[in-house]
């Protein structure tokens, strides 16, 4: 494809800037968690996404050899290696043309552009786009629900185990020195209310890293996207890949109006 004028330099491409401080520090002191315990988050959910496109990479190569194995065929394993590659590579730029189309208005003035494109131009200009997006902090978003859901069951359990734990503390306190049985029996209640109390805030405070962790990325992302580079290069990529949506459209028409009329019932009073 050929680089559109509107492709960002290698420069820009290539290099990110640092991820700044303030969303990190902000999100983490929101929710009371510490700043290791956020990042180690962020290093747990990166991992799972790697893991996942790793088992889908895997899935795909074994998909290759199976239809390679019914055809009869016995290809190089350094050729399976490559479709199954060159297959994981076309579902990602897929995904990243829908994730831009979902992301990104463009404006009139790109729309209007657009068409004025060839479709080669068009491709390079949707390709730069997609480059572009492939290099932004990667969304966390879709384990946001889920996160949120941990962290209200959390923080409800820990609620429960302190409003015990002071209950049994209360009775305690109230009861006589002449009811020794009473007092060993919530003496055990309040040291198990004590214990489910740790137990929950520990857990509690694992929920609130990992929400702040999915804040943070989504902060970092919003603020790279906002850049007006970026904006330029998303724009003008996703003006191209509606003009050519629309170009194909209308050539699918024009090709179905095409097709032979033949077998089909002539209307009455029509020239024949």
């Amino acid at each position: 494809m050929t680089p559109s004028s509107h492709a960002p330099t290698s420069t820009t491409t290539a290099r990110r800037r640092p991820a700044p401080e303030r969303p990190y520090v902000e999100a983490a002191a929101r929710l009371g968690v510490d700043l290791d315990a956020v990042q180690a988050a962020l290093d747990a959910f990166d991992a799972t996404v790697r893991r996942r496109e790793e088992r889908r990479r895997a899935a795909t190569r074994e998909l290759v050899a199976e239809l390679y194995a019914r055809d009869g065929v016995t290809p190089s394993p350094g050729r399976v290696d490559a479709e199954a590659q060159a297959a994981c590579a076309q579902e990602h730029e897929e995904r990243l043309a829908a994730e831009l189309r979902r992301l990104v208005t463009p404006q009139v003035a790109a729309v209007r552009r657009a068409r004025t494109l060839s479709d080669r131009e068009l491709y390079g200009e949707g390709q730069a786009a997609l480059n572009v997006l492939a290099t932004a902090p990667r969304s966390l978003a879709e384990f946001q629900p889920q996160v949120e859901q941990l962290y209200a069951a959390e923080q409800a359990s820990l609620d429960g185990f302190a409003t015990g734990e002071a209950h049994a503390a209360g009775l305690l306190k109230a009861a006589r020195g002449w009811q020794p049985r009473r007092r060993m029996r919530l003496r055990r209640e309040l040291a198990e209310a004590g214990r489910g109390r740790q137990a929950a805030a520990h857990r509690f405070r694992a929920a609130a890293a990992r929400l702040a962790a999915v804040q943070l990325r989504e902060a970092r992302r919003a603020e790279w996207l906002a850049q007006p580079k970026v904006q330029e290069v998303l724009g003008a990529g996703a003006a191209a890949l509606r003009e050519l949506h629309d170009r194909a459209q209308v050539q699918e028409g024009a090709a179905t109006a095409e097709l032979p009329t033949v077998g089909r019932p002539v209307a009455p009073g029509a020239a024949r």
